[in-house]
């Protein structure tokens, strides 16, 4: 594995997507696995009851359930037959601590006003009064948690990237590119069709499983990668998981002429 990790608001999810589409590159973020660790791990606390406890409380709640996803997710990408070719992580899961076994990673820390604005925006698109509920509970949280990453960061010599409020994506991407170094992809054709095809599956059934875990009435649109097997392919396209399906049962997903 190689890892980009780091607190909320960061822009982990955006730039670990761009890279591993430009570099062909199997990409797993663990919150698309989230329900399926639930069903693996032991009975977890509510996160409300951990707040309440207060930011320091929360973040050693945060860090223990980690350290328990860290074994599912070695598990989960070596089920996926990557071969030599690392699958790109990103998630906040990983802490420079926990991080001896992985081949390359980076942090990145956004300011409390990005992390904060990011948040506000995941709220205003879905229904979610117990999210509105627990959100100044979750900013001084995270808030304890770059503190740590920063400090055990520096303890070991690892790489931390600092997002301020205005971030400049394109340096912030380079920086994670470098930090990474060289990645060698997985092959053109059918086994990165293959990769894709298993990244979105992935993601029809996390998305379908936060339906009904918070009861929504529809599902927001989100993104599906091209499953077209061309190198450096960065093609999208927005759907619901049913959408998918039925693009799907008329064969492979290919979002553009070119495919």
């Amino acid at each position: 594995m190689v890892w980009i990790g780091g607190a909320p608001g960061a822009g982990k999810s955006t730039i670990a997507r761009g890279l591993a589409r430009r570099g062909d590159l199997p990409l797993h973020p663990i919150d698309l696995w989230t329900y399926a660790h639930l069903d693996r791990m032991p009975p977890l606390r509510p996160l409300a009851e951990d707040l309440a406890e207060g930011p320091e409380y929360a973040a050693d709640a945060f860090v223990r359930i980690a350290r328990l996803r860290l074994e599912l997710v070695a598990a989960d990408v070596q089920e996926r037959s990557l071969g030599d070719v690392p699958a790109l992580v990103e998630g906040p899961q990983l802490f420079p601590s926990m991080a001896d076994g992985v081949a390359a990673a980076v942090w990145l820390l956004p300011d409390a006003e990005q992390t904060r604005r990011v948040r506000e925006e995941r709220l205003a698109r879905a229904n979610d009064p117990a999210g509105r509920a627990r959100l100044e509970g979750l900013l001084a949280r995270d808030a304890v948690l770059a503190d740590r990453v920063r400090r055990e960061a520096a303890e070991r010599g690892r790489a931390v990237i600092e997002v301020p409020a205005e971030p400049d994506w394109a340096a912030i991407t380079q920086a994670v590119e470098d930090a990474l170094g060289p990645l060698p992809g997985l092959q053109p054709g059918e086994e990165l069709s293959r990769q894709r095809r298993y990244e979105n599956l992935a993601a029809c059934v996390q998305g379908r499983l936060w339906q009904a875990d918070a009861g929504l009435a529809e599902l927001p649109p989100y993104p599906f990668a091209c499953e077209c097997g061309s190198s450096g392919c960065t093609a999208t396209w927005s759907a619901t998981p049913d959408e998918y399906d039925a693009r799907r049962d008329q064969g492979w997903l290919m979002t553009h002429s070119a495919c």
